[in-house]
């Protein structure tokens, strides 16, 4: 009877302790996702390869934008207050495409590394600017 009665008990003990650790790890999962999803801010700069025609857009360009990840796509906010809608290319990395006065940039927000990169390029001139999560 006393070994059934301690077996019992280290079984209830046994479950408890599951029960936190399943606790603890639901509450790591939902830090983790809501990291995932916290915004990461990015000024981008010219690299030095850029043609001098390509400088019209630093000024723009050059303010803070800020990334927000929502699951399988992610939105963009431009210093200029526009929101540009990102589609997943890869996992963890993001995309689109924007047009300014008649010129259109590929952006490319890669979350999957830490710190996180954002490129902007205009393939036709070759121009482009890049930065490193802040």
């Amino acid at each position: 009877m006393f070994v059934n009665r301690e077996r019992s008990m280290s079984i209830r003990l046994r479950a408890v302790g599951l029960g936190v650790l399943a606790g603890a790890v639901g509450a790591l999962g939902a830090a983790s996702a809501q990291a995932q999803n916290a915004p990461i801010e990015f000024r981008v700069t010219a690299t030095d390869r850029n043609p001098a025609s390509c400088r019209q857009w630093d000024a723009d360009l050059s303010r803070v934008h800020t990334f927000t990840r929502n699951g399988d796509t992610a939105t963009l906010n431009t210093a200029g207050g526009v929101t540009l809608n990102m589609t997943q290319s890869s996992p963890n990395v993001f995309t689109t495409t924007f047009a300014r006065g008649g010129t259109n940039f590929n952006v490319v927000a890669d979350a999957s590394k830490a710190p996180g990169s954002l490129d902007v390029s205009e393939p036709r001139t070759g121009c482009r600017w890049s930065a490193i999560a802040r």
